[in-house]
């Protein structure tokens, strides 16, 4: 009988990897503030994303105003993100890629919000396409546009 001990070893690593992959959102942040050109737009928009989801889990809870902050934490990073690419040439793509994803899922969580509660997420969503809007000029030039608006 033959024994097939690299699966389960495998399976083992494969977990403690995606295990060590999550980090807190302070760990994440002081890794966004520390790297510097493309390595700072990726972390940053990384940082952004798991902040948002903080900011859906908040907003759940009924803590608007911690919600509220944690929107304005995303803006914050969503702007140094792209100004790290913009800066430094790289990610710029990817950046605008994440960007997009990130504007999407804060749409949607916009959209499932009371009425009163809506304003402020709807704004970063528009600036958010202000900051795409920054990346596809620095890609392409001034006339480029983000697909979909004329």
């Amino acid at each position: 009988m033959r024994i097939r001990w690299p699966i389960p070893v495998f399976v083992l690593l494969l977990g403690y990897f995606a295990y060590a992959k999550t980090e807190s959102l302070a760990d994440l942040k002081s890794h966004a503030d520390s790297a510097h050109g493309g390595d700072q737009a990726k972390l940053c928009v990384e940082y952004a994303q798991a902040e948002l989801e903080h900011a859906n889990d908040l907003f759940t809870q009924g803590e608007v105003d911690q919600a509220q902050a944690a929107v304005s934490e995303v803006m914050d990073y969503v702007r140094k993100g792209a100004a790290a690419a913009k800066s430094s040439g790289k990610r710029l793509k990817q950046t605008e890629i994440d960007l997009r994803k990130l504007e999407k899922r804060m749409k949607d969580i916009g959209a499932s919000l009371n009425f009163d509660d809506r304003p402020a997420v709807m704004k970063s969503v528009d600036e958010i396409e202000q900051v795409r809007a920054g990346l596809l000029a620095a890609m392409f030039g001034e006339k480029a546009e983000p697909k979909g608006k004329s």
